[in-house]
């Protein structure tokens, strides 16, 4: 970005969790994972506009864009994107990363941050955590602060677990509570139908479900420890079947406790000849990694004719 304009415009990526490990519990009550994240071309839009008033204080205006979006990369097969509260007011990410930036900086916010959602809430899809990351770049240029992606990092692991990795574009297996971020490189192209049906859920209360489970989900954990290394090798090669096979989300049977909608798309994902298929994040969203972007579109108008969301 330039380091002044008078409006700013930058767009903020889904992601999917092509693996998720949860390997326990955290004595600052977050959890220890180890997951393989990829951004994926659905997009909220965040705007910044300077303010006429340089005295005046900031303020977060919210657009509630509801859109079926369809790619050479990803299709989304939903009709209920955008369900469930936006927050607008100290609980949004956009407010509480802007503030803590100007706050490090030592300077006045100011301007206005315009959010256009895209990315359905409540879906292990990343759209929050996307929104903070972007607001962080674009509040970062727009404001004349300079700080390096790295010191923006550190501010981003303060907002939220998986917002450093979207400081950055591509591929990353992020661990600890998800501020430890790692690029992997040499990813192919890859094409995926996602599906996001009307139920939300809670990111804190599919991991209260998980420790619930936690003693069969320890087990099964153990026989994938080694699943994320022949993931990432299998992916890089092109082998995306095979690779499909050692695709693992701990939080899916937790998940499914709660909502129906996990096993039922997850049988609609595969009857449909995918090379493999997946709840992402703690849900409710699932996608298929299809063979080609053909087969992508063709499922994903298939599915958006189904009552599946």
């Amino acid at each position: 970005f330039p380091t002044r304009r008078s409006s700013e415009l930058i767009l903020a990526p889904a992601k999917l969790n092509l693996y998720l490990d949860v390997l326990g519990s955290r004595a600052d009550g977050f959890h220890e994972l180890e997951t393989l994240l990829v951004p994926v071309r659905i997009y909220d839009q965040l705007r910044w506009v300077d303010c006429p008033n340089p005295t005046a204080k900031p303020c977060l205006r919210i657009r509630n864009l509801l859109e079926l979006g369809c790619t050479s990369t990803t299709s989304l097969a939903t009709t209920s994107l955008a369900t469930g509260s936006l927050a607008t007011g100290a609980d949004n990410l956009v407010c509480r990363a802007t503030e803590r930036l100007a706050q490090v900086a030592g300077m006045e916010p100011r301007g206005t941050f315009e959010l256009t959602k895209r990315i359905p809430m409540q879906a292990g899809l990343g759209g929050g955590s996307s929104d903070a990351a972007a607001a962080l770049l674009l509040a970062n240029a727009a404001w004349g602060i300079g700080y390096s992606r790295r010191r923006l990092a550190e501010l981003a692991a303060e907002v939220g677990s998986d917002v450093p990795f979207f400081l950055n574009s591509g591929a990353a297996i992020c661990r600890g509570r998800g501020e430890m971020v790692g690029a992997v490189s040499a990813l192919p192209r890859m094409h995926f139908v996602v599906v996001k049906p009307p139920a939300n859920l809670s990111t804190a209360e599919v991991f209260a479900q998980w420790k619930q489970q936690r003693g069969a989900v320890t087990e099964e954990r153990r026989s994938v420890a080694s699943g994320l290394g022949t993931l990432v090798e299998l992916l890089r090669s092109g082998a995306l079947a095979r690779a499909g096979q050692w695709m693992v989300n701990q939080l899916e049977s937790a998940a499914a406790a709660i909502s129906p909608w996990i096993d039922q798309l997850q049988h609609e994902l595969a009857g449909q000849n995918f090379c493999g298929q997946l709840m992402t994040g703690s849900g409710s969203a699932c996608f298929g990694l299809a063979r080609s972007a053909t087969q992508a579109r063709r499922v994903a108008r298939l599915l958006s004719g189904k009552d599946l969301g």
